[in-house]
């Protein structure tokens, strides 16, 4: 029988064993908490192997020596003594390595007494071993990240990741509150056994990444074999995750007043929102003109604020927030079903804000900028550069698609996707016609200009792009009748005319 014939064999035979394992541990939390700690325990023993080998070497070497009766005993202990030394030599790599921490602005007791005072006081009260570590970071967060002091999930130093963002948007009394949900928090996964197999899994990619960054031997030994660890914990770790944003939620409303807990939630996430949805995409397109970070955008950040943030940009935020399915991260639906809230209001950016009430000194703005400039460089100098070469794509696109041949296939989509970033508006439109009249008989490139008409408010003929990629490949209808249906919704919500002419018959 050839290789590839047992190969086969083996795979039909355990194929019906493999489903049954997955289905178990996709129905019992016994079973997967069980595998669980079987993956760490394994991934624990891997890492440990060299001092264990070390020291187990080292004394069959002390023990043999004490006791020696013939050459035999010599040839024994050259051989662990040889295994001592290679082991005692990756061990020392091994202990070299230390997971990376949280990246931020790191905040001094000395300049900041009353932040530690307040994170001292309910670390106490938790007993959770945040030893003063404050980090001033760039996201919309505030919670306690634990990360392993060694390169095996057990040992963990704590420190509060303090969102700057965040902290405008919050008074002083819910930034105490939530503090005090995040040490809860933290606190509840230490004391419970799937809080600390929550843990492990993530503690697993910051020891891969640090193994992989070290140009050693035991990185070239370990690095596959981990990330086989990864991936498992990965794939069975999924159903104990539960997003820091809920837990944080989950603990305010059960310990405050329904209208303390509703600012809170509010603030959260129209900050969150305004950074993904709005700011960052506004201060990124600087990279499109300069080839290096100099945007202060933190510094910057509480005047923009004030005139680019509005009510009715932050109630819409809220909709959808509170309208997302399962998939959305933040789980805010499902938190205010859970506690009988019907709906969220944002009663507007607090002033003075916790961030303003704590930072007296503009410095740390400052230092926030310097640390975002070297964070995003290597991004920003990738975004720089696919710009100018999308540029210098978009013009000879636009050449060839005013010669008579026009742009066919990936050439046509290409062009599509580059259009609204280098036209206005107004002259989009005749560009995505005339592709579209080009490759009316091309489905991928009638349905993407299609989606680009509808976009730019050409709905006719849109509509008719998107139908006609339908006629042509019958597997996007139900896609088509979606995106009509979507587009029919937010022009009558928005109070905009619709289409003189009604959808086809299987589209309306």
């Amino acid at each position: 029988m050839q290789t590839a014939d047992i190969d086969t064999f083996v795979k039909h035979r355990l194929a019906p064993v493999r489903q049954q394992v997955q289905l178990l541990l996709r129905r019992s939390a016994t079973a997967r908490s069980t595998a669980l700690l079987l993956i760490h325990a394994a991934g624990c023993a891997l890492m440990l192997a060299a001092p264990l080998i070390s020291i187990v070497a080292g004394a069959g070497v002390v023990q043999l020596y004490n006791s020696i009766r013939g050459p035999l005993d010599w040839f024994l202990i050259e051989v662990l003594c040889a295994a001592a030394l290679f082991s005692a030599y990756l061990s020392v790599q091994l202990f070299s390595l230390k997971p990376a921490t949280p990246a931020g602005v790191c905040i001094d007791p000395s300049s900041e007494p009353e932040l530690h005072d307040m994170l001292a006081r309910r670390a106490s009260h938790f007993k959770v071993p945040v030893a003063g570590n404050i980090v001033l970071t760039t996201q919309a967060e505030l919670r306690i990240v634990a990360t392993p002091m060694w390169p095996v999930p057990l040992g963990h130093r704590f420190t509060l990741c303090a969102g700057a963002p965040l902290l405008l948007f919050c008074t002083r009394a819910q930034l105490r509150l939530a503090m005090a949900g995040a040490v809860a928090s933290a606190a509840a996964d230490r004391s419970r056994l799937d809080g600390r197999l929550q843990q492990a899994c993530a503690d697993w990619p910051l020891i891969l990444a640090s193994v992989s960054d070290a140009d050693n031997l035991l990185a070239r030994l370990l690095v596959k074999p981990l990330q086989h660890i990864v991936d498992a914990s990965d794939a069975l770790g999924a159903p104990l995750r539960d997003d820091w944003r809920r837990q944080l939620g989950r603990w305010v409303l059960e310990n405050s007043d329904e209208k303390s807990a509703g600012d809170f939630l509010a603030n959260q996430i129209v900050a969150a929102a305004f950074l993904q949805k709005q700011y960052w995409p506004m201060i990124l397109k600087a990279a499109e003109r300069c080839p290096t970070p100099v945007v202060k955008a933190f510094s910057h950040l509480p005047l923009l604020l004030d005139k680019t943030l509005n009510r009715q940009l932050a109630k819409r935020w809220l909709i959808q927030a509170q309208t997302a399915g399962e998939q959305h991260k933040t789980g805010v639906r499902d938190l205010l079903a859970e506690f009988r809230i019907e709906h969220l209001r944002w009663t507007g950016r607090a002033h003075p804000s916790a961030f303003e009430a704590l930072f007296k000194s503009a410095t740390i703005l400052k230092q926030l900028d310097q640390f975002w400039q070297r964070d995003i460089e290597p991004e920003w100098r990738r975004r720089h550069a696919r710009f100018q070469n999308d540029r210098i794509r978009f013009t000879q696109l636009e050449k060839r698609a005013a010669s008579e041949d026009g742009l066919r296939a990936e050439s046509a989509l290409r062009y599509i996707r580059l259009v609204p970033h280098f036209l206005e508006m107004p002259e989009t439109l005749s560009r995505y016609s005339n592709v579209y009249n080009n490759n009316r008989d091309d489905p991928k490139v009638c349905f993407a200009a299609g989606l680009a008409l509808l976009r730019a408010g050409a709905t006719d003929e849109g509509r008719h792009a998107v139908e006609r990629a339908a006629d042509l490949e019958p597997g996007l209808a139900k896609r088509v009748k979606a995106i009509i249906k979507e587009h029919h919704q937010a022009a009558w919500a928005s109070g905009v005319d619709l289409d003189t002419q009604p959808a086809r018959e299987g589209y309306a």
